[in-house]
């Protein structure tokens, strides 16, 4: 191979290179200050909303909002979720909502999920809601139980301790805590 004929092939790999690194600075800057930050301060503005981060994974965003104790966690989902769908796209992100880290409010949350669940798998929510009642009055603890079409909404509080869990009907699995 002739000298000249190496040097184009150098220069062709150089310049893909220099595209490839181009193109792929291009979409990391696209993705965070068009998308990311802008929603994050959209969040930001929410007035239960304490603090927030967006990880992205394999395509996917990890969205994580700390909330203040809030009257109705599945209107602040709500929020946050059609905020998300707005910016990210539907299915392209999950939402994790964390309350004031409670070890107490997680040692009963954890007494709970065979009720929880038996009653996802049963659709036995009125079943579920005097069983949650029962250990929420033996524990001193209030607690609000809200459900829609794709989600159980559950919120614990305990004097200035508050938790948050918020499970899927269709795959029953926490989505957040």
């Amino acid at each position: 191979m002739s000298k000249k004929n190496e040097f184009k092939i150098l220069l062709f790999i150089t310049a893909l290179l220099i595209t490839f690194g181009l193109a792929l600075g291009g979409n990391f800057l696209h993705s965070r200050y068009n998308i990311e930050n802008p929603l994050l301060a959209q969040i930001q503005d929410l007035p239960n909303v304490e603090g927030s981060s967006i990880e992205k994974k394999d395509h996917m965003y990890l969205l994580r909002v700390s909330l203040a104790q809030v009257e109705n966690l599945q209107e602040e989902f709500k929020q946050l979720d059609e905020l998300a769908k707005e910016k990210l796209g539907e299915g392209k992100y999950q939402i994790l909502i964390e309350g004031r880290d409670s070890r107490d409010l997680d040692l009963i949350y954890y007494e709970i999920q065979p009720v929880v669940y038996q009653a996802l798998a049963n659709n036995q929510y009125v079943w579920m809601k005097e069983q949650i009642n029962l250990l929420a009055e033996q524990d001193g603890l209030e607690y609000k139980m809200f459900i829609d079409e794709q989600r159980v909404y559950l919120q614990f509080s305990h004097g200035d301790q508050y938790q948050y869990y918020i499970i899927d009907r269709s795959a029953p699995q926490v989505d957040t805590a």
